[in-house]
């Protein structure tokens, strides 16, 4: 993690746990463990086909989001600290970007046509503001600041149904942004009071629908994020991410139950298998034609970040793509 990092982490104060994961991973991890397996999550699906490390290392320091090709499914993106990967069919992750930096928040299309989009910070220092690419991650572009500095999204999202809707919230809690017009001008919003938003989603059928993970638990909002409500689980419990899929199944994760899927708009959630080495799910992307979820975070207990695809929608069958273990 890199001095900006910490300075954001720290602007947070304690609410920035999930900021912090890639310092403090030996810290957060003893109190969710026995709580996840309670909950059906296991350390090792004996039904995985996980080939050896060593055959997937990658050089990556942190794995910041994950999202699936809308053209080609094959392809998984990997945005992490440091470059911009792509994985094809499961494939050892290859780096793509060709000037390295630091990809904070990531959001892959769900629409042919639609860049890829992020926010971090260049190598160069500073902040990136929000930044494009319609090369698949090989160069990018900068499409706003935002702010004066540029914010640093650590969580965005991008709507399916109007791709020019993109809400973010930067990592300084400066203030959560959405913008309708592909990143032209932006609107100041309203979030969930006291609360630091982890991530976000926004349903595949409407951009108005609006769900945010925060150190508290999963808010929504069904006026574009004008105002929110509190779902009941994981209420006060730091969410770590959340993404739909094409059936509008939201997925989250957390450190104490692992993942879980609703079917219901959060109302009610199941459990999902859980990755192989206690994996802390940080980034899910679903490929939800080939009912496949990829997932990335921590693994228990040395902290090493990891790749997994699955071989179902209920989590099944996890392999390896890629570790810097």
């Amino acid at each position: 993690m890199d001095k900006k990092e910490k300075r954001n982490a720290k602007s947070a104060n304690s609410k920035t746990k999930f900021i912090a994961i890639g310092v403090g991973i030996a810290v957060v991890i003893a109190a969710g463990i026995g709580i996840a397996l309670s909950m059906g999550g296991t350390t090792q699906n004996p039904n995985s086909e996980t080939p050896s490390s060593s055959s997937r290392t990658v050089s990556w320091i942190h794995v910041h989001g994950l999202g699936v090709d809308p053209s080609d499914s094959r392809i998984l993106y990997i945005a992490t600290h440091g470059d911009f990967y792509e994985s094809v069919d499961g494939g050892t992750p290859a780096k793509v970007d060709k000037q390295r930096a630091d990809y904070m928040a990531f959001s892959a299309p769900q629409t042919a046509g639609v860049p890829l989009y992020a926010s971090g910070h260049p190598s160069t220092g500073g902040n990136t503001g929000l930044i494009k690419s319609t090369d698949g991650g090989q160069t990018w572009q900068n499409v706003a600041t935002v702010l004066d500095p540029p914010v640093d999204f650590h969580a965005m999202a991008v709507s399916k149904s109007d791709p020019n809707t993109i809400i973010g919230f930067d990592s300084g809690a400066r203030g959560l942004f959405r913008t309708t017009d592909a990143g032209k001008t932006w609107e100041k919003l309203d979030y969930p009071a006291d609360r630091y938003i982890t991530a976000l989603a926004i349903s595949p059928s409407d951009p108005k629908v609006v769900f945010a993970g925060t150190d508290g638990g999963v808010f929504e909002s069904r006026d574009g994020a004008a105002s929110w409500t509190q779902l009941g689980q994981y209420r006060g419990i730091t969410v770590l991410a959340l993404a739909f899929d094409a059936d509008e199944n939201l997925y989250a994760s957390t450190e104490e139950f692992g993942l879980g899927k609703s079917s219901d708009s959060g109302k009610t959630w199941e459990s999902v298998n859980r990755p192989p080495n206690s994996l802390t799910v940080t980034s899910i992307a679903v490929d939800s034609p080939n009912k496949i979820i990829y997932v990335a975070g921590f693994a228990v207990p040395q902290g090493y970040q990891e790749v997994f695809k699955s071989a179902s929608l209920e989590g099944e069958g996890w392999q390896l793509v890629g570790t810097n273990r």
